[in-house]
């Protein structure tokens, strides 16, 4: 049986004929878990546009049709209406769904509110 001849290890600087003592084992690090995304998410995502007819809801309140889709160049927003940061909730009834041109709207003055500028929305 031959004996291996040492190597020089960059990580502590020496010579070792194995494996460096200083090796650190590499672990996975475990999957943080969110309130929403994945697969129940994207149900209730979808199950929400249904309910919604693919329409944006804000748009409808100003007699408006416009339609989103789920993904790619009109994909709509599954949005809270009161935010989770507010108090809201997952819940079915505080959703809606919004095209992204009004979730941006509708986001800057959130984010207005928030620093305490003018009231809207």
């Amino acid at each position: 049986m031959a004996i291996k001849a040492p190597r020089w290890c960059a990580k502590c600087r020496a010579s070792h004929a194995g494996e460096c003592p200083q090796r650190v084992v590499w672990q996975k690090k475990p999957a943080v878990v969110s309130g929403r995304g994945g697969r129940p998410w994207r149900r209730k995502r979808e199950r929400i546009f249904i309910r919604d007819n693919f329409l944006c809801q804000i748009h409808l309140l100003r007699g408006e049709l416009r339609s989103v889709s789920l993904s790619g160049v009109d994909a709509g927003i599954c949005d809270h209406k009161v935010p989770l940061s507010q108090g809201g909730t997952d819940d079915d009834e505080n959703l809606q769904t919004i095209c992204a041109e009004c979730d941006k709207e509708k986001t800057s003055g959130e984010a207005l509110r928030g620093r305490g500028g003018k009231k809207g929305f």
